[in-house]
Formats: C-alpha cells, sequence, structure tokens
C-alpha cells in the first residue's frame, strides 16, 4: 500500500512538472535555421494558399509561392505547433507572409496568417475613402484599405479602374495609370432602386 502511494505521488508530480513547450517570439529565431519546403500536408497548404489569397485579393498559382520552414515542429504528435515562411513572388510585388500552424487533433491542423512587412511603413488609410492622395497612392493601397472592388476594367493603354460601392449608395471609381498610381476619384450617387 505504501508502495502503490509512494508510485502515485511520483507519476503526480512528474506529470505536474512536465514543461509545456510554445514557439519561440519570432525575434529569437535565427536566420540560418530555415530550410526550404513545408511540413504542412497537401490539403493544409491548399487552405493556407486560398487564406492567402483572400487576404491579398488575387489569386495566387502554386509556382508563385516560396515555403520556408523557420521553427520546427515542438509539442507531441496531434498538438505540434511550427512555424513556416512564405513568400509570395507575383510579377507586380513580392509579399512575405509568416505562417504559424497548430495541430489539433491527428490529421488536422490550424494555421494563422500574418503579413511581414519588412521594416517598412504599412499604407495609412485615410478618414475619408475619397480623399487617397492623387500620384502617390497605389492600387495596392486602395486595396489594403478597400478590400477588393466590386468591378475591375482595364485599359488597353495600360489604365485600369475600380469600383467600389459605399452603403450610402455613393459609387466610387478609382484610375490608376499603368505604373499602378492613383490618377483621379470620381463619386456617383446610385440612381434607382
Amino acid at each position: 500500500m505504501k508502495y502503490l502511494t509512494v508510485l502515485s505521488l511520483f507519476l503526480v508530480l512528474l506529470t505536474g512538472c512536465k514543461s509545456t513547450q510554445t514557439l519561440k517570439p519570432v525575434s529569437q529565431i535565427k536566420p540560418s535555421v530555415a530550410k526550404e519546403g513545408s511540413l504542412a500536408n497537401e490539403k493544409l497548404i491548399l487552405d493556407a494558399t486560398a487564406g492567402l489569397q483572400a487576404l491579398m485579393g488575387t489569386p495566387i498559382k502554386s509556382s508563385e509561392v516560396l515555403k520556408f520552414v523557420i521553427q520546427q515542429p515542438i509539442g507531441d504528435n496531434g498538438s505540434r505547433a511550427w512555424r513556416e515562411m512564405w513568400i509570395v513572388k507575383q510579377p507586380e510585388n513580392t509579399t512575405q507572409f509568416l505562417l504559424t500552424f497548430k495541430e489539433v487533433g491527428l490529421g488536422s491542423a490550424e494555421f494563422e496568417i500574418t503579413p511581414m512587412d519588412g521594416g517598412k511603413d504599412r499604407y495609412k488609410c485615410p478618414d475619408n475613402i475619397a480623399q487617397f492622395p492623387i500620384g502617390d497612392t497605389t492600387s495596392d493601397d486602395v486595396v489594403s484599405c478597400m478590400g477588393k472592388p466590386r468591378h475591375e476594367d482595364y485599359n488597353s493603354d495600360g489604365r485600369f479602374v475600380y469600383l467600389y460601392e459605399t452603403q450610402n449608395k455613393i459609387i466610387l471609381t478609382y484610375l490608376f495609370g499603368k505604373d499602378k498610381k492613383l490618377v483621379k476619384i470620381t463619386g456617383y450617387e446610385k440612381s434607382g432602386g
């Protein structure tokens, strides 16, 4: 009886002292530990890519995404966590994202996507959506503030228009030059029902 009590106490202490493993902050990751590739399975990669597309507001081809494991998995099977950096290289820009994966049981995982600024300031959206600075604002700036446009129209000369409809039944069009810089903003009141 005394032996079972000591053994039970020992097991309680052993499990109570088990260290909980968590991912280190990104700032503590050494640059040399990144390995090209992903630890996510095919379904998780498809889900994460769909999340990136929703965040960026544009389709992403698999050939445009470079994946790097920057933190190896910690924890037990079914509850592991790891981090990856995904770089989306499209003709018009290159964007980096930090993806944190966490298993929630065997065979399933959830993820969090965090855009990485690379040290540059994020675009500050104006208080009035009709007052983006002409000549300085890019089409990417407008999309980051207002989301994907309701309609897009592209001209053969490289100019293009984004159309947004507000809750006040105002239609705003943003005209961009071929350099993706804002040329003109026009507002229309929507008529009819």
